[in-house]
This record gives C-alpha cells, sequence and structure tokens, in this order.
C-alpha cells in the first residue's frame, strides 16, 4: 500500500478509529462481501440496527476506508465498498509520542482479542466441529530453523488474512439469512515476543520511513501475488537469507529446480540479486502478509 493511502497515526480520530472495534469488524464485515454492499444488507447480516451501523459507516468513510456507491439500479439505495484492501497505519519512529501511540494502540488491540476469547469461550467445545491443540515445549532453534518457521507462519498469516465472502443478493438484501460468524480463537506466540495479538481486523502499523522506502522501490512486474504458491515459498525463503541448496533440502527439490524457480522470481518482481529479493520483500509484500 502507498504511503499517500495509510493513515497517519498523528491525524485527528485516527487513534480513536483504531479504538473503535465495532467500525472495524463492520469495515471487515463488508470486505467479506467483495462487492456494494447496503445497509438493509448489513443489518440483515449483522443483525445491527441501522442507528447502530450509520455512523459506523460514516466514520469508515470519513477516514477512507470506505466509498459510498451512489444507487444504481437493482439497487435502489447507496452502497459502500473498501476503498482499500488493507488497513495500515503509519506512525514517526522518530517521536516518541507517536511511538507510544503506535504501542499502545497494539496492547489495546491485544487486550480486545483476549476480552473477546474470554467472553465467547465455549466450555462444551464439540470436537467434531473443530480442534483444541496446546503443546508446550523447550527446543533449540537455529537461525535456519527460525527462517523456515518464520516462512511457515506467514503463510498461515496470509491464509488468515483472505477475507471470506458473504455474498449479498443483486438487490442489495440478504434475505434475512444470517451467515456464520468467527466462532474460533487463534493465537500464535513466540517467547520471548509475549502476547495474544489477532488484528480486528487486520491493521498493519509500520513506521512512516519503512512505508516511504518501500514506495520508492522499482514496482513490480506482476507483484507478489503473481507469485504461484510453490514461487512464494521459495521467494520468502530466500528473502530470509538461505541458501538455494537450504531451500532445496527443506522444500524436497533439486538445487537445479530452485534455481529455475529464482530466475521467474526475479523476472516477475524486477530484481536481479537475492539482496534484492529481501529488500523487495521486505516492503509491500511482507505488509500483504502481515507483518509491519
Amino acid at each position: 500500500m502507498a504511503a499517500d493511502k495509510a493513515l497517519r497515526l498523528e491525524d485527528p480520530g485516527v487513534v480513536e478509529l483504531l479504538q473503535d472495534y465495532a467500525a472495524l469488524r463492520t469495515w471487515e464485515a463488508i470486505r467479506g462481501f467483495r462487492s456494494v454492499v447496503t445497509l438493509p444488507a448489513l443489518e440483515a447480516a449483522l443483525g445491527l440496527e441501522r442507528r447502530v451501523l450509520q455512523p459506523q459507516v460514516d466514520r469508515l468513510v470519513d477516514h477512507g476506508l470506505l466509498k459510498l456507491i451512489r444507487a444504481r439500479k437493482p439497487r435502489t439505495t447507496v452502497g459502500y465498498r473498501v476503498a482499500r484492501d488493507r488497513i495500515v497505519v503509519t506512525f514517526d519512529e522518530s517521536d516518541p509520542r507517536s511511538v507510544e501511540h503506535a504501542m499502545a494502540s497494539i496492547r489495546s488491540v491485544g487486550d480486545e482479542f483476549k476480552r473477546c476469547v474470554d467472553r465467547y469461550a465455549d466450555p462444551e467445545f464439540d470436537s467434531k466441529a473443530g480442534f483444541r491443540f496446546r503443546q508446550h515445549t523447550m527446543q533449540h532453534f537455529t537461525v535456519e530453523d527460525f527462517a523456515e518457521l518464520r516462512r511457515r507462519i506467514l503463510a498461515v498469516v496470509e491464509f488468515l488474512a483472505t477475507p471470506r465472502p458473504s455474498q449479498p443478493t443483486r438487490s442489495g438484501n440478504a434475505k434475512g439469512v444470517r451467515p456464520a460468524f468467527c466462532n474460533q480463537s487463534i493465537s500464535i506466540s513466540l517467547e520471548p515476543l509475549v502476547g495474544e495479538l489477532l488484528p480486528l481486523p487486520a491493521v498493519w502499523m509500520t513506521p512512516r520511513s519503512k512505508l516511504a522506502r518501500a514506495d520508492a522501490e522499482v514496482p513490480a512486474k506482476t507483484g507478489f501475488r503473481g507469485l504461484a504458491p510453490r514461487e512464494r515459498e521459495v521467494a520468502l525463503a530466500l528473502a530470509d537469507g538461505l541458501t538455494r541448496a537450504h531451500v532445496a533440502e527443506r522444500m524436497g527439490l533439486s538445487v537445479h529446480t530452485v534455481a529455475t524457480i529464482a530466475r521467474r522470481i526475479y523476472r516477475k518482481l524486477g530484481v536481479s540479486s537475492q539482496a534484492g529479493l529481501a529488500a523487495r520483500l521486505a516492503g509491500a509484500a511482507r505488509r500483504d502478509l502481515g507483518e509491519a
């Protein structure tokens, strides 16, 4: 996401918006529709009254997260659609007050996540509908192990950040059928980075200078999203510093195959070296995968 499309933490109302979890959930619901959605459709889908939804969508429109769409047949009322596919908030890392606001916002999200998990915990959990698993262990990890673990976790984060569509009818109404919403909680934590942080929705907080550096890079020919799944895996592994031989061993491929895939990646992303690939993925692609 370009810097001019990111929210600035210091701008009026941004901190308050990040603490308005009801409005952020409404934005995530609208993003899930993947099309223009009307207030009546939102009322039916979310089970909320218009007097509650209207201030939320107005705030989201004011901050450029939603776009108001004029009525157009077959819709007889105005609709809304997301104006960007990610919420990115920048802060000035040279300003201690800005950094503290950013850290406070992150802590607030963690508190909200814990509150929701505690409130909606299901003591009669049905194992047929999912699974509950927890494991505590002490292990020694090498630098290469952490690079591989990071790559795998990023793939999970990308999956979690993908919107699940809830399609309205052509008229914008949901026929009174309420879709099923979240009934699982997921927390991925690695010590000593303590915390249970699950963005609601996916909000990326990043230093402003980092976003500016990403914008200054040469635009990709197809972008990270244009890579095939195996190309993504190889790209992330190489960007994390693994050698082609190590990538080949981890993925069960030959070094020749990894080299061929690497050439395709370089061509698609417009880079010419492993260092250039790392720099390229330190910007937009990493943010797309949920890394601030």
